[in-house]
């Protein structure tokens, strides 16, 4: 009894512990956590907006966000617009918008992307769903008929023989995404399909979940900051990307000369995200707290295994055979098998 009452303190005062750092983590995290910053930028006559074209709900689609979730991120991440693009589905996108449009967050589009092989294409600012199972030339057309554009999703080579017939009916395609920069020796490929296609540049983050909206981002030159105004830019092909390993500039030349010359754009499209000492307190404090819960448990379960005198019961003691279950020195129930 002396023992025990011992021991029971010791174990409440770990849990309090372990729970204290937890939540010490999580505050001080959230003190550091910082949105990007928002910056009001006009070069060349024209306001430029960033902006990731293909990103993945929870709702009706394979993300880790809400439609709403993704438009708070988007606002963290500095981006001035998103286009949520569900599967086979606009609903979750319009929902987006709704939200968005109801607590000033960035522009939202409507988008689908239609994941068929060997294509995806993603629809930008359309109305409603357009069948995947239409012939590509086909779905493109749809696509402009509700007054979107068409831009090739992820266009390795994989994906060049399905959009063959369609390379002088793409808006734009993505020449930066996420893949190539965890395999830079496929970004070639996004750079060959771009310089076939001779349509706008995209860079988009393909985001579910793991990794940031607008890891790769668009730059649009627009005229009018308004859905339609990021159409129209990307028709005339108004763009500039940065991407690959190299963060090499793609877009309109003219464009990206004046980027390149004001220097702040190049900045905004880094994947580099600073690490402060808070930071680095809170992570520290996460984890020396979930190892004084784990652990224990772990101990625990190590002292539950059968020890050798379970197994050594279950051979000396005769009266198993009448009795099948019985208690040997180690405290354990043990059955008897034959």
């Amino acid at each position: 009894m002396t023992q025990r009452a011992r021991i029971v303190p010791s174990s409440r005062l770990r849990r309090f512990g372990a729970a204290a750092l937890v939540a010490a983590a999580i505050v001080i995290g959230t003190i550091a956590d910082r949105p990007r910053p928002h910056q009001e930028i006009t070069l060349g006559g024209y306001r430029v907006l960033a902006a990731d074209f293909h990103t993945h709900s929870s709702t009706w689609s394979d993300g880790s966000l809400t439609p709403w979730g993704l438009v708070i991120d988007a606002w963290y991440q500095g981006l001035d617009a998103i286009a949520i693009t569900g599967h086979r589905q606009t609903l979750d996108a319009k929902w987006g918008r709704w939200f968005s449009e109801r607590t000033g967050g960035p522009i939202v589009l409507v988008g689908e992307e239609l994941p068929e092989i060997p294509h995806h294409v993603i629809a930008v600012g359309i109305g409603r769903t357009v069948d995947s199972a239409l012939p590509i030339a086909e779905q493109i057309a749809e696509i402009h008929r509700q007054g979107g554009i068409a831009i090739a999703a992820h266009p390795g080579d994989f994906f060049w023989s399905g959009f063959a017939p369609v390379m002088d009916q793409l808006d734009g395609t993505e020449v930066c995404h996420p893949f190539t920069l965890e395999y830079p020796d496929a970004h070639p490929e996004l750079e060959e399909f771009a310089r076939r296609a001779n349509a706008a540049a995209i860079g988009s983050s393909d985001f579910h979940g793991p990794g940031r909206q607008g890891m790769c981002r668009t730059f649009v030159f627009v005229r009018e900051v308004s859905a339609e105004g990021i159409l129209e830019a990307i028709r005339a092909k108004r763009t500039v990307v940065y991407g690959g390993p190299a963060a090499t500039a793609y877009g309109d030349p003219q464009l990206i000369q004046i980027a390149e010359a004001d220097g702040r754009l190049r900045e905004m499209a880094s994947t580099e995200y600073p690490v402060s000492v808070l930071d680095r307190i809170s992570q520290i404090l996460g984890i020396v707290g979930f190892a004084l819960v784990i652990l224990p448990l772990y101990s625990q379960r190590e002292r539950l295994k059968p020890t050798n005198n379970a197994r050594l019961a279950t051979t000396i003691v005769p009266s198993a055979m009448k009795y099948p279950y019985f208690q040997c020195s180690s405290g354990m129930l043990v059955k008897f098998i034959p």
